[in-house]
């Protein structure tokens, strides 16, 4: 048996219905509240995006810091590390 559609609460804004992330075209809105509550919907949307964002990437900076100073750290040991084995190698010839 089939049961009844549930019908749509007019407070909600339902203009756009979401399949595979692709935007399908729904009711037509004229009522300008609900398209200013549409369009605040969408700019927080924007915005916690935005700030997930901003998030990422400040961690992916810190990260990039990190592995440089490892880096210089590391380029460092080798330079005295080769220092040293010239040192032995002159060393060693004598």
């Amino acid at each position: 048996m089939t049961q009844p559609t549930p019908a749509q609460n007019p407070a909600t804004p339902a203009t756009k219905t979401k399949v595979n992330d692709q935007a399908k075209p729904g009711r037509a809105i004229s009522d300008p509240n609900e398209v200013a509550q549409l369009v605040m919907m969408r700019i927080d949307h924007v915005n916690s995006k935005k700030d997930e964002l901003t998030i990422a990437v400040k961690a992916l900076a810190d990260t990039a810091k990190q592995l440089v100073s490892v880096y210089a750290k590391q380029q460092a040991q080798i330079a005295k590390l080769a220092k040293r084995v010239k040192e032995l190698e002159k060393n060693g010839n004598k």
